[in-house]
């Protein structure tokens, strides 16, 4: 859900390849999270990603417990793909798991899927800021409101990383691969504003949650991301996926909230 920003002479769909010197386009990635429309009255002007400081937030406690179902279920088949432009994991032949509750008062979200943000260094692939840190990688798990029957009709509504290096190859992955994100999930306090999708048209469509608490991979592991190809000639790397900060109007109050409750998972 970011920007891509592109290397010198090189773009997201296309690289210049050496043999012949010939032109070699890669197919056009779709980047079906990036058209999310919502109601003009959820439009608040911010855009993503922020920096977010904890004193400058608004700590709110009667919120709903915001609830994982499914998430961390066995069973039907993941697979990790390359597209291109990031990993992404989707779930097949399986109830797709369910987010609600917390921000998202009274409806239900699906799971469509999760993907990655990562950088050329270890300091800065993560898209938000915390307290001034920044972090070597970002996860974002997309959800779609259910209510609107699958992804593709909400669109105009308001260790497989080695195996996967050429783009648009795929490896199946265990079927409860998330279960990494259960602590994390499980935390006291997160935080959550209205803000944009991070890629092309950054619709501000998305109600962001946010936990502050980092998630430990090696430098190794992280390392293996940066090896994925962006295109079919092989002669680029993802090395740089994360769109800059974003600030906000100087006439527009950043409304960051900071939620306390019980996380419910299943």
């Amino acid at each position: 859900m970011t920007a891509v920003i592109p290397l010198p002479e090189f773009t997201k769909n296309g690289c210049v390849c050496e043999k012949d010197s010939e032109e070699v386009v890669a197919p056009i990635v779709d980047e079906e999270d990036a058209h999310i429309i919502v109601p003009e009255w959820r439009l608040q002007k911010v855009q993503s990603p922020i920096k977010l400081t904890h004193d400058e937030s608004n700590e709110y406690d009667h919120f709903e417990p915001l609830e994982f179902h499914g998430h961390w279920d066995k069973g039907g088949k993941a697979t990790f793909k390359n597209n291109g432009y990031t990993a992404t994991l989707r779930f097949q032949e399986r109830e797709l798991p369910l987010l609600f509750g917390g921000p998202l008062h009274h409806d239900q979200y699906v799971f469509e899927q999760l993907h990655f943000h990562w950088s050329d260094d270890d300091h800065s692939g993560c898209e938000h800021i915390f307290e001034g840190k920044a972090y070597s990688m970002e996860a974002h798990v997309v959800h779609y409101n259910k209510k609107y029957g699958s992804f593709k009709e909400a669109l105009d509504k308001d260790d497989g990383v080695q195996k996967i290096q050429k783009i648009n190859s795929s490896t199946e992955v265990a079927s409860d691969c998330l279960t990494w994100m259960t602590e994390a999930a499980k935390c006291k306090g997160y935080y959550t504003y209205q803000g944009s999708l991070t890629t092309e048209p950054y619709t501000e469509s998305v109600t962001w949650i946010l936990y502050p608490t980092p998630i430990h991979v090696s430098r190794e592991q992280v390392a293996h991301f940066r090896e994925m190809k962006s295109s079919p000639c092989e002669t680029f790397n993802i090395v740089n996926n994360v769109r800059p900060l974003q600030t906000p109007p100087p006439h527009k109050k950043l409304d960051v909230i900071y939620a306390r409750s019980h996380k419910n998972s299943g």
